[in-house]
């Protein structure tokens, strides 16, 4: 009786998993059969199978980088059986020889790359020529998207280029590659890119590029920066820097052409700075009225260490508009020592110097102010007149929007407006209100003394019949970063200008690295070149003669 039991004991434990079996595969069964049509289905969301990329225009619409359309020319060479015959059938469409063709043909082996950058036009033509001939199987002719630039190599470094594969790879283009250029949409054929507005103005960019060209062309310098700013509210306009690039041609370009100096590039600004620091002398109380006696060379003493600060040539009595009219380093430096180390440096920071302004610009540089704890007993004195500090050329149009402004800096802006492709805007730049860093009397009249300059100073070059401007020139020594001393002999002229002094519209600024030509002086190498660009304003009709109207402040 055991022995049964032992020998029914496998047959139940088969007996129950046959019937679970038979339960799952009933279970199945129904969910095939019955529930079928009642059962959940997932679709793939539709991808858009395209992205079109945004434009980049000017403040008026002007178009600067676009999408477009180009054609490729490739040959399948495994199904080429006649290359003659096959160079010979395109060759009249492309600006190639037959034996170019071939020559380029044999850098590959098996899908070479003939021509590329063709246009439609040609594109339907070669098409048309390779479908009668017979070679359709073995040509192809495929369209590709690219990036076209009407700007050319205006404002080049500040616009950037979108390369190869598709991706911004500098400037605006990089800094904005996802907004642009965003991922392909959901549920969409074909996706778009924003449009971006600079608050560039291409016909002021025109007129700076050829003051620009001609420097160049004079004075054979390093290097050039050059901008111009709405003064009121801080929008740039143009933006220069030199030595400049095609963007259509973007791989032929040197890493030198393709840095944007204007934002990256750190340097002594020379005695431009001056007006500056005279601003934060008045401010504080200092006595720039007393006429200082300049000789030429004057020695002084900072806690029991003498030095000596040059000028260019004695300047006799000078108050602070002779001061700012002769440029005289002596004065300004004597002056500036009578402030506390913290105050002037508190003040320079106020001014956003050793600060990045705050632009979507890449590789913007904060330029280099030192801590206080690090000066030497000269620092403040030649900090003064703009040598042993770092700025770049955007800081010095900011802080200058305060002169400008009767003492209210406001921030720089490049972007004007982002707007959808149906034109809905994403974003408007709206121009912030600023913040007080110098007083009102005090800008003035340090506007006052830089008018003087232009009628009868060192900025006399940029002087003008028809319009009061304000301006300063500067000429700095460029100091070896080998060596840490200013033994080359090599100079930075520059020159800043206001105008219409009384009430100022434009911020012009070019400074101009180691000029070769007949003269080193910013006077006579950046104001007439200032000046140029006041007188393309008013023939645009975007400034009004003033007759012979000065601007006087006691």
């Amino acid at each position: 009786m055991a022995q049964d039991s032992k020998n029914r004991t496998p047959s139940v434990y088969l007996g129950i998993t046959l019937a679970l079996f038979i339960l799952f595969a009933v279970r199945i069964a129904y969910i095939v059969i019955v529930e079928k049509d009642t059962a959940k289905s997932y679709d793939d969301p539709a991808v858009a199978q395209a992205v079109v990329r945004g434009d980049i225009t000017d403040r008026n619409g002007n178009v600067m980088a676009s999408q477009t359309s180009s054609w490729n020319l490739y040959f399948r060479l495994n199904a080429v059986d006649d290359l003659d015959f096959a160079a010979m059938t395109v060759s009249p469409y492309i600006s190639m020889t037959v034996d170019e063709i071939i020559d380029r043909a044999a850098d590959y082996s098996t899908y070479a790359l003939i021509r590329s950058n063709i246009d439609m036009t040609t594109a339907e033509e070669l098409t048309k020529a390779v479908q009668d001939a017979g070679l359709g199987g073995c040509i192809d002719i495929t369209r590709v998207q690219t990036r076209s630039y009407a700007s050319l190599f205006h404002a080049c470094q500040l616009i950037g280029f979108m390369n190869r594969e598709g991706v911004g790879a500098e400037g605006l283009e990089y800094r904005f590659d996802d907004i642009l250029s965003p991922y392909p949409g959901l549920g969409e054929d074909v996706t778009y890119g924003a449009d971006i507005a600079l608050t560039l103005d291409m016909d002021i960019q025109y007129l700076v590029d050829v003051q620009v060209q001609n420097i160049a062309y004079e004075n054979n310098p390093d290097y050039i920066m050059a901008l111009v700013a709405d003064a009121r509210t801080g929008e740039i306009l143009a933006m220069s820097s030199y030595p400049w690039y095609d963007l259509n041609y973007f791989n032929l370009s040197t890493p030198d052409q393709r840095l944007n100096r204007c934002a990256a590039y750190n340097y002594e600004p020379g005695s431009v700075f001056k007006i500056f620091t005279l601003a934060r002398c008045m401010d504080a109380g200092v006595d720039v009225q007393t006429p200082f006696i300049c000789d030429g060379s004057e020695t002084f003493t900072v806690n029991g260490t003498s030095f000596t600060i040059g000028c260019h040539t004695p300047h006799g009595q000078v108050d602070a508009r002779q001061m700012v009219s002769l440029s005289c380093n002596g004065a300004i430096a004597s002056w500036c020592l009578q402030l506390s180390d913290e105050d002037f440096y508190d003040y320079l920071t106020s001014l956003g110097f050793g600060s990045r302004p705050e632009l979507p610009v890449p590789g913007l540089s904060a330029g280099y102010i030192s801590p206080v704890n690090s000066w030497s007993a000269r620092s403040k004195a030649t900090m003064a007149f703009g040598q042993e500090i770092n700025v770049n050329a955007l800081q010095i149009v900011q802080a200058a929007t305060a002169i400008a402004n009767d003492g209210v800096m406001v921030p720089l802006s490049v972007i004007s407006t982002i707007t959808d492709h149906s034109g809905n805007e994403l974003y408007r730049n709206t121009p912030e209100e600023g913040r007080r860093v110098m007083s009102a009397e005090t800008a003035r009249q340090i506007r006052s003394y830089m008018v003087t300059a232009v009628e009868e100073g060192t900025a006399s070059k940029a002087r003008m019949d028809n319009i009061s401007l304000a301006g300063k020139t500067g000429t700095a020594e460029i100091i070896n970063p080998e060596t840490g001393r200013y033994s080359d002999g090599t100079n930075l002229a520059s020159t800043i200008l206001l105008a219409p002094a009384d009430e100022p519209q434009y911020i012009i600024y070019i400074a101009v690295s180691a000029p070769r030509g007949n003269s080193v002086w910013g006077a006579d190498v950046a104001a007439p070149g200032c000046a140029a660009i006041v007188r393309g304003l008013l023939s645009q009709g975007k400034l009004t003669s003033q007759g012979a109207r000065v601007l006087q402040v006691s």
